[in-house]
């Protein structure tokens, strides 16, 4: 699925590399906790990116599968993939990809940067109390409604996804910014778009939240030429709920699909792009 980084900077980024080079625009490097546990979660988004490994300090590199969309290549990795479990805690995960310096090469070592990786884990959660999870019959504009319980978050991250097909058809993001503690608060159904907003179609959607702790920054690569990157970590929580569908059957099988996506809370977030 389309996946954007999981901190999202509000200001534009003009890299200033030659045509001929890979234009790489963000790049980050987060751990984030789902229901099933920590993972690492690397991803870079440009254009003219072929390739893209990272490379943990004293471990293996790994390399980020790439896909390419209108206008841009986004490259991402989760690890451990779903279904498979996470790492039980952030010590585990960092044992496994340890914080430090890592290494970004790009194109096969066209570009290459030192990317500085410490995540700290957030002192609570955000939880949506509207839509309600596994809320029925709920508007095709919806707003939504958190309460946020971490004291020391920068970043509180949302993203609608289509449960049937985990972000492949919809996805679209909002995120609230600004110094902790946050207050919990409302994000209209507009706040999710940059032009006017496109009403959700009838079906049944996962609403990812998340309380994030970390840094944006803008770096440089050794070739020159500069990235926004984010770091940190994130702590994810996921709420359920549908759009109607008209008639009995329709209505009737986005009730059995709701059950279904409510019953896989740790799947993927979708397939990596």
């Amino acid at each position: 699925m389309k996946r954007r980084m999981l901190l999202i900077a509000t200001m534009v980024l003009v890299s200033f590399q030659a045509s001929a080079q890979p234009l790489v625009s963000e790049v980050s490097v987060v751990a984030v906790r789902d229901a099933n546990g920590w993972r690492i979660d690397g991803e870079v988004e440009g254009s003219g990116v072929t390739s893209a490994v990272l490379t943990p300090p004293g471990r293996a590199a790994f390399e980020l599968p790439c896909e390419s969309g209108p206008g841009v290549v986004l490259c991402e990795r989760v690890e451990p993939a779903p279904p498979a479990p996470g790492f039980a805690s952030l010590a585990a995960l960092l044992a496994e990809y340890p914080a430090g310096s890592w290494s970004l090469s790009v194109n096969d070592g066209v570009l290459t940067a030192t990317l500085p990786f410490d995540p700290q884990q957030p002192d609570g959660v955000v939880t949506v109390t509207n839509p309600a999870d596994g809320a029925l019959n709920v508007p095709s504009t919806p707003g939504v409604a958190y309460d946020n319980a971490c004291t020391d978050c920068g970043f509180l991250l949302f993203m609608i996804e289509d449960a049937a097909t985990l972000g492949l058809v919809t996805e679209i993001e909002g995120m609230v910014i600004g110094q902790p503690p946050l207050p919990s608060g409302q994000l209209d159904f507009a706040d999710f778009f940059d032009a006017a907003p496109t009403p959700l179609a009838n079906g049944t959607y996962r609403l990812i939240a998340g309380a994030a702790l970390g840094a944006l920054e803008v770096l440089s690569f050794d070739q020159g030429g500069g990235f926004q990157y984010g770091s940190g970590a994130n702590l994810e929580t996921a709420t359920f709920f549908s759009v109607p569908e008209p008639g009995g059957g329709a209505f009737a099988a986005t009730v059995a699909l709701l059950g279904l996506a409510r019953r896989s809370r740790g799947a993927a977030r979708g397939a990596s792009g």
